[in-house]
């Protein structure tokens, strides 16, 4: 119901047999939506994105908001953890997908996780990093958002580690996240972001949306 109230709503762990269960709320309710992959042609996420979300269900740091008593999902985030290893990883992984929707995206992240390298800024030996946000414009207005990054960072408390980080490619998440107390460490803008021999713009989401910006959370 649209005024569903909030303690009617349970946020929870992913199980590992819900894999379809999540990708099918995020390509309703995130992908769609999402700047990185509306600013990309074609507008339909690539299988390899889904297989990278869906890859960190089993590490049990992924949740879903989830109405009761229907267990209707209206929310859900995928989180997992990265080491000082992750700009070069994504960098190989953005050469891996060359070509493709997935590797374009991987590459304007490659820039933003080798300019603020979280680990190696801090001195920590491991952040959880929040990939993935999503919320049934149904039932905003009742700070899922933020109950799902607060399962998020409380997840990370108890598997040690000392930072969350997030790349914010929306105005939304960033403001969102920026009420939570998350510093801001870094932002690039989409028009900046140019392909070098033609000098043209490589991601154009839609409007408000002007930048990513990368956040992090001392834990």
């Amino acid at each position: 119901p649209l005024n569903c109230h909030p303690m009617e709503i349970v946020v929870r762990e992913v199980l590992p047999a819900e894999g379809d269960l999540l990708m099918t709320f995020l390509l309703a309710h995130y992908y769609r939506e999402e700047p990185l992959t509306a600013g990309t042609t074609p507008p339909e996420p690539d299988p390899a994105d889904q297989e990278f979300l869906l890859s960190n269900v089993p590490l049990g740091t992924c949740f879903l908001a989830a109405e009761q008593p229907s267990g209707r999902i209206v929310g859900a985030l995928v989180a997992g953890p990265k080491d000082d290893t992750g700009p070069q990883e994504m960098a190989d992984e953005a050469r891996k997908y060359a070509g493709s929707k997935w590797g374009r995206i991987l590459d304007v992240l490659t820039i933003v996780e080798t300019a603020t390298d979280v680990c190696r800024r801090f001195g920590v030996p491991s952040s959880l990093h929040v990939h993935a946000l999503g919320v049934n414009p149904a039932v905003r207005g009742q700070a899922l958002g933020a109950r799902l990054m607060n399962a998020a960072a409380q997840r990370a408390r108890e598997l040690g580690h000392r930072l969350v980080s997030v790349d914010c490619t929306s105005v939304y998440s960033a403001r969102l996240v920026q009420r939570l107390g998350y510093e801001l460490v870094y932002v690039l803008r989409y028009e900046d972001h140019k392909d070098p021999a033609t000098g043209a713009q490589l991601i154009r989401p839609p409007e408000p949306h002007d930048s990513i910006q990368s956040f992090v959370l001392h834990l």
